[in-house]
């Protein structure tokens, strides 16, 4: 069986945990299809940190 730590994921405490301690907001989207997703994603990554 594969541990979710392996895979990179953390629970909800830990996450929320982390984010305080850095000084960063976790997203919450919202999205009907791929197109959004991708539109999302590609949003995320040309955004330069602290914008």
């Amino acid at each position: 069986m594969v541990s979710y730590k392996q895979l990179g994921l953390v629970n909800t405490r830990e996450m929320f945990a982390r984010a305080i301690n850095g000084g960063y907001a976790i997203p919450a989207f919202n999205f009907n299809n791929m197109e959004q997703l991708q539109a999302i994603i590609k949003a995320s990554v040309e955004t330069p940190p602290g914008v």
